[in-house]
């Protein structure tokens, strides 16, 4: 399974005891007074935690050609009060009443697209939308970029903007950014950085998984998955809603590991794994494995070998 060294880690989001009317991010002082206001609010923290991951990582562009340089963000609702918006001036005006400002925004690509093109990077830029699991899945499909020879340094995370009331009743805003390299050419360079990561996803179907066959082989694929990643031997870390599928992915861990189940189901959006995930890297604790669950059927698991001694935090909003 492929690997991915993570030399830098950017975060931009709400802190977790702001009251609920407290603004948390300007854009001024993040970004900049020119050039941003209008851009969507998911990508201006895309955007800021791209800054903070780069920053993090030091001098990483320096002797990267600019089309080895690639992009890969996960998101599920990082449009959706932009297209809730255009639907609603469409339907009650006109398709000629959309602001020429935010009309491109209207594919979510873009927003990926602009983190490229504020930093040089030429090469693979991909929007991945699977939904809870986007964020992660950037990073697993960042190592098969590797892997393939497409890339040499990617920046893999997650997006989210608040979708419309009352769509979601856990609302997510912000963004994590992950710069990732190859682990040999990490350790070329003498490189360790928070530690390395491996990715699984699977996709199980949502129904019928209560009791029978169907039931029988979920539980065998995702044992399977879990044992393949080490969790006999590596505390687990599970984000899981109270669907059957999350039910039957906390049955299938192997008894007797250190499970910690994260209270409540989660959030409406992808942004939360990676937000786990980029605190389990700058824990203090060691090896560990991140395991989440939706009831879409969406699964993905996170090995992270973390690297000893690293206790460096990266800068937030």
């Amino acid at each position: 399974m492929s690997q991915v060294t993570v030399t830098g880690i950017g975060v931009c989001a709400p802190p977790v005891d702001r009251p609920a009317a407290d603004a948390w991010f300007d854009v001024r002082t993040r970004l900049g007074r020119r050039g941003y206001k209008y851009l969507p609010a998911a990508c201006q923290y895309l955007l800021a935690a791209g800054r903070d991951a780069l920053d993090d990582a030091g001098d990483r562009l320096d002797g990267v050609a600019e089309q080895g340089r690639g992009v890969v963000v996960g998101t599920n609702n990082g449009v959706a009060a932009l297209h809730d918006e255009q639907d609603r001036t469409v339907i009650a005006e006109h398709a000629s009443e959309l602001s020429p400002v935010t009309a491109p925004y209207g594919a979510v690509n873009v927003l990926t697209s602009r983190l490229s093109m504020e930093h040089g990077f030429t090469g693979i830029s991909l929007t991945l939308i699977s939904p809870l699991v986007a964020g992660l899945e950037s990073v697993q499909v960042g190592a098969r970029a590797f892997a393939a020879g497409r890339a040499s340094l990617l920046l893999a995370g997650a997006m989210e903007q608040a979708v419309p009331a009352p769509e979601a009743a856990a609302p997510e805003e912000g963004s994590v950014v992950l710069v990732l390299e190859p682990p040999e050419q990490a350790r070329a360079r003498g490189v360790t950085g928070y530690g390395r990561c491996a990715v699984r996803t699977l996709l199980l179907p949502p129904h019928g998984l209560t009791a029978g066959a169907a039931r029988d082989r979920a539980v065998a694929v995702v044992r399977e998955a879990a044992f393949s990643l080490g969790a006999d031997r590596v505390p687990v870390h599970a984000l899981l809603d109270d669907s059957a599928v999350g039910e039957l992915v906390a049955g299938a861990l192997p008894a007797g590991v250190d499970l910690v189940r994260d209270a409540g189901p989660p959030a409406a959006g992808s942004l939360t794994p990676m937000l786990r995930l980029a605190d389990r890297l700058r824990a203090g604790d060691g090896d560990s494995l991140l395991v989440t669950a939706a009831g879409t059927g969406n699964v993905a698991m996170v090995r992270i070998w973390r690297t000893a001694g690293s206790t460096r935090r990266s800068a937030g909003c």
